[in-house]
């Protein structure tokens, strides 16, 4: 009877040996996988100590958005080439930049197969890699002139991705950062972060009919007012429908049907130098 027995204790407690030890590799490598994003691509972002934005300090002069009492920062050295990045991959069309976070990254936008959630499982060389890349769907343009644009990526362990937008739920982080820059092949497009907070995981282009302006209007009213319980908001901001939003968009710990949204309102749009 404890001989037969036995057998099976042992084969268990291989298996759940096995169990663990690939669960621990498998922690080992999420952790400590190598960002094919950002710092690893050639034309990766540097920023020099002495011009790196600083937090936000009120304005002195008239700016673009003086009227709402804030100055946004400057994008520093930023300049990635465009050129050798679309000779990497010709889905990436921008780069999203965020001072005092380690949001530094490309963008892609799959165009080549219609799958919108590719580059949530892909990196920039089209390789599986489970943090993926920062990404938008086919819906939006790669222009950044849609009425809301909405960037994609993981909320990851580590920090890398879109995990450090979670520090925007910090109060004194929130007010002391407030700018979001993207840089496309021509332009840099400066944002004023204005709006923070946990929502639901609806889908913001398919749930809002964002081409009319009442609505629209309604939408943006509800993003300054968000009723959540970790909502930021910063005072003093008017929009219409006559605003361009990004939306950046990320897991939230723990729960699966939740999205932790950072909003910014375009504010200046220039050429790059």
């Amino acid at each position: 009877m404890n001989r037969s027995k036995k057998p099976k204790w042992i084969i268990l407690l291989c298996v759940c040996i096995a169990v663990i030890i690939g669960a621990l590799i498998f922690l080992f490598q999420y952790l400590n996988q190598k960002d094919y994003n950002g710092d690893q691509l050639p034309t990766a972002a540097t920023v020099d100590e002495a011009t790196k934005p600083q937090p936000t300090v009120l304005p002195t002069e008239k700016g673009p958005v003086e009227a709402w009492g804030y100055k946004t920062a400057e994008p520093g050295d930023h300049n990635p080439d465009f050129d050798e990045l679309m000779e990497i991959n010709p889905d990436i069309y921008a780069w999203i930049y965020i001072p005092n976070t380690n949001v530094d990254y490309p963008v892609a936008r799959s165009t080549s197969d219609g799958d919108d959630s590719f580059y949530l499982e892909h990196n920039v060389y089209r390789q599986y890699q489970f943090s993926g890349t920062i990404y938008s769907e086919i819906k939006n343009q790669p222009d950044m002139h849609d009425r809301v644009t909405v960037f994609y990526g993981h909320n990851m362990l580590n920090g890398s991705m879109f995990a450090s937008l979670h520090n925007f739920g910090d109060k004194t982080f929130f007010d002391e950062n407030n700018t979001a820059f993207v840089l496309t092949k021509d332009k840099v497009l400066t944002y004023l972060i204005y709006s923070a907070y946990t929502f639901d995981d609806r889908h913001i282009l398919n749930t809002y009919f964002l081409g009319d302006d009442k609505a629209f209007q309604e939408y943006l009213d509800s993003t300054l007012d968000p009723h959540a319980y970790d909502a930021n908001v910063r005072e003093g901001v008017e929009l219409s429908a006559n605003n361009k939003i990004l939306t950046l968009s990320t897991c939230t710990s723990g729960a699966s049907n939740t999205r932790y949204l950072v909003q910014g309102v375009l504010v200046d749009e220039s050429d790059r130098r």
